[in-house]
């Protein structure tokens, strides 16, 4: 645990602080690990990043069927002679794609709300610690009197 500048203390993980995002000031300590935890604000931030990505590979896809569905209106056929398109790249292979990128959007999301859980468990438990240590110190200052 590091204390911030504010007075909140926050896990050795994160490099900013949690209630006033202030960056870390002193070394991250002799362990430094090269996976950092993500608040929930940047989870939000990544979460949105994953839904417009993947608005804009949909968007590509349909576009890509359009496109392949009007091939003879957009290269005409006297110029550039007969293009036959097979019905596997008009149909099967788009919706391979899109099903395929929806089950990797699904699992970064559940990857990165997992690791949150994690996360919150472990600062749960370190709290209950803590706690437990202050009433034990109350109860040793109340025997010393």
């Amino acid at each position: 645990m590091w204390k911030c500048v504010c007075g909140e203390f926050n896990n050795d993980d994160l490099e900013f602080c949690v209630s006033c995002e202030r960056p870390r000031l002193g070394d991250a300590g002799p362990q430094a690990k090269k996976e950092k935890q993500l608040t929930t604000r940047s989870m939000f931030r990544r979460i949105q990043d994953f839904i417009l990505f993947d608005i804009a590979f949909c968007a590509m896809v349909a576009l890509y069927c359009v496109s392949v569905e009007h091939i003879g209106n957009l290269l005409p056929p006297e110029r550039f002679g007969r293009i036959e398109v097979p019905e596997s790249l008009k149909t099967t292979l788009p919706i391979i794609a899109i099903i395929l990128f929806q089950i990797l959007l699904a699992i970064n999301v559940l990857r990165m709300v997992y690791n949150s859980a994690l996360n919150s468990e472990k600062n749960t438990l370190f709290l209950q610690r803590i706690y437990q240590m202050l009433k034990e110190n109350e109860k040793k200052k109340r025997d010393d009197e």
